[in-house]
C-alpha cells in the first residue's frame, strides 16, 4: 500500500509513520509534504497513491484547498483536531479521520474499514466535505485593526490594494496610497481574506484583484503585474508554481 502524509509538524509526521508501520507492515510511504502548495504540486506530477493521510492545517492553509485545484480520487485519513460536530461530518461523508492526539487502535480501526470497503471516493463527496468545513470555519475578515500614531483603528479590508512583507514586517497598502504595520504574517493574512478577491503571488506579496491593470507575460513561465495604484520601485511577480492557479483566478 502505497501511503502519501501531508503533515506540517515534523514530531507528528514521526509518529504517524511509526504508527503506520505498526499497523500496516506493507505501508510504503512515498512522500511526505506540509503545505497546500507543495501537494498540489505533487498530485498534478505523481501517480495516486493508495491512501493519504492529510492533516486539516498546513503550513499555508486549510488542506481543502487542495481539492479546489486537484481531483483526489484516492481514500483520504484526516487528521484533526476539530470537535465532535466536524468528526461526525466526516463520518457522514463517508471521510475516514483521526482525532488527535493519535491513538494506535484508533490509526488500525480506520485502516481496516479501509480495507474492507471501496477504495475509491467519488469527487462529490469531497466537494461536500469542502462545503461542511468552508461552512465552520472562520469568517473571512472585512477589517483590520492597525497602529496610526498612539492609537489603533480599522481599515477595510476592501481599501487593501496589497499586501507585502518585508524584513519579517507585514505591510498593508490601500488604494489611497496609505501603508499600515499589520502585526500578522503574510500566510496568516491570506488565510484570513476572501480568496475571490485576494490571492498570494508569491511568499512576500498579496493582491486585490482590483488593482491589477495589466498582466504579462515574464520571465521563466512567471507573470509580471502593472497596478492602478503607485507602489514605488516594487514589481509584482507572480511566481511559477501559482501560474496556473494564477490565471484561473483572475478569469473565474
Amino acid at each position: 500500500m502505497k501511503v502519501l502524509i501531508i503533515e506540517d509538524e515534523k514530531n507528528a509526521f514521526l509518529y504517524l509513520a511509526k504508527l503506520l508501520g505498526r499497523c500496516c507492515p506493507e505501508a510504503d510511504i512515498v512522500d511526505h509534504l506540509i503545505s497546500v502548495e507543495g501537494s498540489i504540486n505533487w498530485f498534478r506530477n505523481n501517480p495516486d497513491p493508495d491512501l493519504v493521510l492529510l492533516d486539516i492545517q498546513l503550513s499555508d492553509g486549510r488542506s481543502f484547498e487542495i481539492f479546489k485545484h486537484v481531483e483526489v480520487q484516492v481514500p483520504v485519513i484526516f487528521t484533526t483536531a476539530y470537535d465532535q460536530y466536524a468528526i461526525e461530518a466526516f463520518k457522514v461523508n463517508s471521510i475516514d479521520y483521526l482525532l488527535k492526539p493519535i491513538h494506535e487502535d484508533d490509526l488500525r480501526a480506520s485502516l481496516d474499514k479501509l480495507r474492507s470497503r471501496d477504495a475509491f471516493f467519488a469527487r462529490e463527496q469531497l466537494a461536500e466535505l469542502q462545503a461542511i468545513m468552508g461552512k465552520m470555519g472562520n469568517p473571512k475578515k472585512n477589517r483590520c485593526l492597525v497602529k496610526r500614531g498612539s492609537h489603533y483603528e480599522f481599515i477595510k479590508v476592501a481599501d487593501i490594494a496589497f499586501a507585502y512583507s518585508s524584513d519579517s514586517i507585514t505591510f498593508l497598502q490601500t488604494f489611497s496610497g496609505e501603508r499600515h504595520i499589520y502585526d500578522k504574517t503574510i500566510e496568516s493574512l491570506h488565510q484570513m481574506l476572501d480568496e475571490r478577491n485576494f490571492f498570494q503571488i508569491n511568499r512576500s506579496q498579496i493582491l486585490n484583484i482590483e488593482a491589477i491593470s495589466k498582466i504579462h507575460p515574464f520571465l521563466n513561465q512567471r507573470i509580471k503585474l502593472d497596478l492602478h495604484v503607485e507602489a514605488g520601485d516594487a514589481e509584482f511577480i507572480v511566481s511559477r508554481g501559482k501560474a496556473a492557479d494564477f490565471r484561473k483566478w483572475v478569469d473565474q
